[in-house]
């Protein structure tokens, strides 16, 4: 019983220790989608509300959500999950 809380205990800290940051996902953006992300990321930051970066983070300590708009002329889209360094993408249901 103790190995298992123990070992529950270490990956809620890895987790937590390798959450990734807004810098990292930009770069990861950068990488993935070339010129084309880091337009989209600028353009998001000139159509978001007050001083935004375009790009917001929800941080719940053991991963994270990126999503773009939602605070000014832009809707909400959510773009990726966040988890133990590395980000997977949010697949949006297609609108008929």
């Amino acid at each position: 019983m103790r190995l298992i809380i123990f070992l529950l205990i270490s990956l809620f800290v890895i987790l937590a220790l390798t959450n990734p940051n807004e810098a990292e996902f930009r770069s990861y953006m950068q990488q993935k989608y070339g010129i084309a992300g880091s337009l989209s990321l600028k353009v998001a930051s000139i159509f978001s509300a007050g001083t935004s970066t375009g790009v917001h983070r929800d941080n719940y300590i053991l991963f994270s959500r990126y999503y773009i708009g939602g605070d000014g002329i832009l809707p909400r889209t959510d773009l990726a999950w966040g988890v133990a360094g590395k980000f997977f993408d949010i697949e949006e249901p297609a609108k008929n």
